[in-house]
């Protein structure tokens, strides 16, 4: 599943990268390629916990709507 993100630099160094349709799904490094594969596999985490307790996950084309309606509006 291919939901937008998100990412900014850090003050102090490094990158933060978050998927907003995702509560709480964020991970950091140092570089770009860390922090996106670090996002990787805190996003799997997160789809399977939320597979095992039964949660309704986001719908990715929903996201990308809500994502490109806020770019536009600018």
């Amino acid at each position: 599943m291919n939901y937008p993100i998100i990412i900014y630099p850090c003050d102090e160094g490094g990158y933060v990268a978050e998927i907003p349709a995702l509560k709480g799904c964020l991970a950091q490094g140092e570089t770009l390629s860390e922090t996106l594969a670090e996002l990787e596999i805190v996003k799997k985490l997160w789809l399977e916990t939320a597979k095992k307790h039964g949660r309704t996950l986001p719908d990715v084309e929903g996201e990308v709507q809500k994502v490109k309606a806020l770019s536009y509006s600018r």
